[in-house]
């Protein structure tokens, strides 16, 4: 049969006769065929790949494997850069479905922003600031270490240190 004689679209592989011997070697050495396997890669250095595509892989029972199929070169610098393009053009859909509201940059909003949130956290401190908590069994330089590195209200520090039973280390991530 030649290759005029292959119907358009079926899936047929011709093999070297040194592709032919190396399989038969490979039927004498038992090795088990592994199945549904679609790609294969290999990463050198400077993000160079090598791909196979539908590849055929055999096992050993010892681990190793023997990999059949045509290696292509895979730059991984411009999949990055394809990437990084898909997701610019994606958060630019993002922002243009979010609306008119966030189109808005005139420093007057901005600063109308920035004021409801500086308003709304003098709130939250103002709330923690009238609760009086009890510190008994606390150590007062443990709250005041964990008030240091967080840069929260006494309340919460405090708060923090009960949920956690004293320890600091998760008190401070929890507040971090």
């Amino acid at each position: 049969m030649s290759i005029e004689e292959i119907p358009q679209g079926a899936n047929v592989q011709i093999l070297s006769k040194d592709e032919k011997k190396a399989r038969d070697l490979i039927k004498k050495l038992n090795l088990k065929q592994i199945k549904g396997i679609t790609r294969v890669t290999f990463k050198q250095k400077g993000n160079l790949i090598y791909a196979i595509d539908q590849p055929d892989v055999f096992r050993s029972a010892a681990g190793t494997y023997v990999v059949f199929g045509e290696a292509k070169v895979d730059d991984m610098n411009k999949r990055i850069a394809e990437a990084q393009a898909q997701a610019a053009q994606q958060e630019a859909l993002t922002k243009a479905a979010a609306g008119s509201a966030t189109d808005d940059k005139s420093p007057e909003s901005i600063t109308a922003d920035l004021q409801a949130a500086s308003l709304e956290d003098k709130k939250i401190e103002e709330e923690d600031v009238d609760e009086v908590v009890d510190e008994s069994g606390l150590d007062a330089a443990d709250i005041d270490i964990i008030i240091d590195q967080t840069q929260v209200s006494r309340t919460k520090a405090v708060k923090a240190l009960r949920k956690h039973d004293g320890d600091m280390v998760n008190a401070i991530m929890e507040l971090s």
